[in-house]
C-alpha cells in the first residue's frame, strides 16, 4: 500500500537495517528525475513489447494448483473458490486479453489515460510529472479463470522490469483480481491528495502510481513511493497491510491465511514474490509492519 517509515525487525541482517534507515527520512525526488511539474508534456518513447524475459535469478519454478487446472487449448483456468472473506467485487468485468501470452507493452501515458488521472492521481505539486511516467499494459489470469488485460502507470525507470514481473506472474498462472490505473474512477482520496486508494483496496485493485501520502499516516504528509511511480500494490485483499498502529487494511482474514492460495504472496521464497524481487524490487512482506501487497524499487 505504501512506502513508509520502517523499523527493520531484529532478525534482519545489516543490509535490511540500512534499507530501513534510508526509508526513515521524508521522501525526496530522485536526482535523475525529469520535470516535477509537467501536466501536459507527453513522453516520446514508442511502444515497447516485452516478448521474452529471463526468469529471475535463483527463482524456483513450480507447478501451481491453478496451472494444473488449466484446460488444454481453451486458455481458461478454473474459477477461484470463495475464501473466508471476499472483496466487494468477486469477478470484475475486466477487459479481454490481447494477443498471446502476457503480451506486456510499455508506452508513453496516452492522452485519454492522462486526462482521467489529472486532478486525481496526479495534481500540481506532485514529485513527478507525465514525462517521468510510463503506461504498462499486460495480460493476466483473473479469479474468474479468464485471461484479461490490465494496466498500471509506473516511473520510466522501472517500466521494463514491471512488465517483466507481471509476465512472470502470468507464466505462473498467478491470479489477479483486476488491474486498473488510479484515476477519477476511484474518486478523491478522503485523507489527502491522490485518488482514493482505500476504495481501490476494497475492490482488490492492483495499481502503482498515485500521488498520495503514506496510507494510514496521512497526517505526516509524507509522500508514498507510489507518488513517485516506484511502488506497486498487487491483490490488496489477499495481501493486506498492517500499519504501525496494528490496523489492517483492507481486511484481516488473509493475515492468518498466508499459505499458498490464489493471488497470495505466501513468502519471500515463493515464485510469485521472486517474480519481483528477482528483478530488484523490495517486498513489503518482510517489513516490521508487513505490507504483503507492496513491491517497490528505491529511489
Amino acid at each position: 500500500m505504501r512506502a513508509r517509515l520502517h523499523r527493520a525487525p531484529a532478525a534482519l541482517a545489516a543490509v535490511g537495517s540500512v534499507l530501513a534507515l534510508a526509508a526513515c527520512g521524508p521522501a525526496a525526488a530522485p536526482a535523475a528525475e525529469g520535470s516535477t511539474s509537467s501536466s501536459t508534456a507527453a513522453p516520446t518513447p514508442t511502444t515497447t513489447t516485452i516478448t521474452s524475459v529471463p526468469s529471475p535469478t535463483s527463482a524456483t519454478t513450480t507447478t501451481t494448483a491453478a496451472a494444473r487446472q488449466a484446460r488444454p487449448g481453451t486458455e481458461m483456468l478454473a474459477p477461484v473458490p470463495r475464501a473466508g472473506a471476499e472483496p466487494r467485487v468477486r469477478f470484475p468485468a475486466n477487459a479481454a486479453a490481447v494477443g498471446a501470452g502476457a503480451n506486456a507493452r510499455v508506452s508513453a501515458v496516452p492522452d485519454a489515460v492522462w486526462s482521467r488521472m489529472v486532478g486525481y492521481s496526479w495534481t500540481p505539486g506532485c514529485p513527478v510529472g507525465r514525462a517521468d511516467l510510463r503506461y504498462v499494459t499486460v495480460n493476466f489470469w483473473g479469479f474468474d479463470g479468464k485471461r484479461s488485460r490490465g494496466a498500471v502507470v509506473v516511473h520510466a525507470a522501472i517500466a521494463t522490469r514491471t512488465a517483466q514481473a507481471f509476465t512472470h506472474l502470468y507464466d505462473q498462472r498467478f491470479r489477479i483480481r483486476q488491474m486498473r490505473v488510479m484515476d477519477r474512477t476511484w474518486g478523491h482520496n478522503p485523507k489527502g491528495p491522490g485518488a482514493n486508494d482505500y476504495a481501490a483496496m476494497d475492490a482488490d485493485n492492483t495499481s502503482a502510481f498515485n500521488c498520495r501520502y503514506v496510507g494510514g499516516q496521512e497526517e505526516r504528509k509524507q509522500y508514498s513511493g507510489h507518488a513517485y511511480g516506484r511502488a506497486i500494490d498487487v491483490n490488496d485483499w489477499e495481501n493486506p497491510y498492517r500499519d504501525e498502529q496494528g490496523r489492517i487494511w483492507p481486511d484481516q482474514w488473509f493475515v492468518t491465511h498466508r499459505s499458498p492460495a490464489a493471488g497470495v504472496f505466501a513468502g519471500s521464497g515463493s515464485a510469485a514474490v521472486r517474480a519481483f524481487t528477482g528483478l530488484g524490487f523490495r517486498w513489503g512482506g518482510l517489513w516490521a509492519a508487513p505490507d504483503y501487497q507492496h513491491f517497490e524499487v528505491s529511489r
